[in-house]
């Protein structure tokens, strides 16, 4: 059964525009799948688009997603906001890209102060109008 549309709230992801190509790409994909999974039954209106040969395609989420890029001293600030602003959140970090082991990283930030963290990334999702407020101060990725 479709659901109607939910066009009051979106994901915003600001990233590091010092990032190589790979990076920024590996950055946005784990933001975007964590938010799309803690999302789970909003994040879509339906199973499939369906053609009119009855072929099906998959849906996509339900809300837009949009990347902006930053500076990289502008993400501490940015994570800081995220923080307060009570939506959810992802931060995509130096040490999840250098490492894909889950204990590696734990065992990494246990040495670290959280002003010691690079971001290479930072998404948000939530009401339009709050999202927006925190990424004014950011450029559309191009």
């Amino acid at each position: 059964m479709d659901k109607k549309q939910d066009f009051g709230q979106k994901a915003v992801i600001v990233v590091n525009k010092e990032l190589e190509q790979w990076e920024v790409l590996n950055t946005v994909a784990h933001i975007s799948a964590y938010i799309g999974h803690k999302l789970e039954d909003k994040f879509g209106t339906g199973e499939n688009f369906v053609t009119k040969d009855g072929i099906d395609h998959p849906r996509n989420s339900q809300y837009a997603i949009i990347v902006l890029r930053a500076k990289p001293g502008q993400l501490p600030n940015l994570m800081a906001k995220v923080r307060e602003s009570g939506l959810l959140y992802h931060g995509f970090i130096r040490e999840m890209i250098d490492t894909t082991d889950d204990a590696e990283i734990t065992k990494i930030l246990t040495k670290k102060n959280d002003d010691e963290i690079e971001y290479l990334g930072i998404g948000v999702f939530g009401p339009k109008a709050e999202v927006g407020s925190l990424a004014k101060n950011y450029q559309l990725w191009r």
